[in-house]
């Protein structure tokens, strides 16, 4: 496990940055953490390092999914389980298999547990707020 202690917004970008220096090209990462702790300023941070547009990356609650592009890369997809039910046909409808199962980055901010069965594996970053608004940042 790595933990980065993130004091401030730049310390959180750099985090993230080095963070997905260590992704694989396929990577599905579940990133956890309480509402506001950060988890879609620290999917921008990789997504930045990755090659996508930094400006695109927004939270994905009401489209659920969004794909930034990056060149000559499968894109990365980025994914919230907030809205979605436990209700499996909807992920079919979707396409959450499939988006799990194929290439490029895959960032799901609160993922089902269930995901875990159409993936080969992942990386979880766990996003802890601490009493002095620091951001505790583990990844596993």
């Amino acid at each position: 496990m790595t933990t980065y202690l993130c004091r401030n917004e730049a310390e959180t970008q750099s985090a993230g940055r080095e963070i997905a220096r260590t992704l694989a090209p396929d990577a599905v990462v579940h990133l956890v953490g309480d509402l506001g702790a950060g988890k879609t300023f620290l999917v921008r941070a990789i997504a930045a390092e990755l090659g996508a547009n930094p400006s695109e990356v927004a939270s994905p609650s009401f489209a659920i999914v969004h794909e930034y592009p990056i060149g000559g890369r499968a894109p990365i997809i980025h994914i919230d389980g907030y809205r979605l039910s436990e209700n499996r046909r909807e992920w079919m409808e979707i396409g959450i298999p499939e988006m799990l199962q194929g290439p490029g980055v895959k960032l799901i901010e609160w993922p089902k547990r269930d995901f875990a069965e159409f993936e080969d594996g992942h990386v979880e970053i766990a996003i802890r707020v601490d009493d002095d608004g620091s951001r505790v940042i583990e990844v596993s």
